[in-house]
């Protein structure tokens, strides 16, 4: 950390659920095991091994998320961590909208989480070691992500291809934000959240925005 200054988790919270046509939140979804736990938990979860040295920020939308933000509120209270709610902006659409609009609040390092994805066996570490690694690395950007062949959930979900490189290890060489079908070939993983340094992220975050919204992807500049 800088100065003692937390690192940033963002959670999107602003979606409807209409894809998965649900009648509550998605991130309420439960995920049918014995502890009644939902998306949110699991999520919550990432960072039990990083509660220490960060804080969450919720995004949610116009109408707020009454029943989230009372549950994520319980969650963060018994892990130690702060918590602050904010209104995505409007004209600033998908998940990667509401990331923008916590820009105020980025940290040193920024995680964030999608609330539809869920890691099956989550290790608990995961999340701190994202934070750490990102931190010192040149790129000043990474994912959350795991192996995945499986063409439909490739082409539903958040896709990558990760290579492996002698010199700099596994990289990302290309990435798409839901594909659809017939666009997954070359493509290996799915995220299920990534980081960023405050220092990366005005040319990290308008990439990932453009390809989420289907847009010509922009130019990086230094």
């Amino acid at each position: 950390m800088s100065g003692g200054e937390r690192d940033t988790v963002v959670l999107p919270l602003a979606g409807t659920g209409s894809r998965l046509g649900l009648p509550f939140p998605k991130e309420l979804l439960p995920l049918g095991d014995d502890g009644g736990r939902t998306v949110l938990d699991a999520m919550v979860d990432l960072l039990a091994g990083c509660a220490d040295r960060v804080r969450v920020v919720a995004v949610t939308g116009p109408a707020g998320r009454a029943d989230t933000i009372t549950r994520l509120r319980e969650r963060c209270t018994a892990l130690g961590v702060p918590l602050a709610v904010v209104v995505q902006e409007q004209g600033l659409a998908e998940s990667t909208g509401a990331v923008l609009s916590a820009a105020p609040w980025f940290g040193p390092v920024t995680l964030v989480l999608l609330p539809d994805q869920v890691l099956h066996t989550p290790d608990p570490h995961a999340a701190g070691q994202l934070l750490d690694t990102v931190r010192t690395a040149d790129s000043g950007a990474g994912f959350l992500a795991a192996r995945e062949s499986d063409p439909a959930r490739l082409a539903a979900d958040g896709a990558l291809r990760i290579e492996h490189h002698p010199d700099t290890g596994l990289r990302v060489a290309d990435y798409a934000d839901k594909p659809g079908p017939g666009a997954v070939d070359g493509f290996n993983a799915v995220w299920f959240g990534y980081a960023f340094t405050r220092a990366t992220a005005h040319r990290f975050l308008p990439v990932l925005h453009a390809a989420t919204l289907r847009r010509p992807m922009v130019e990086l500049g230094p």
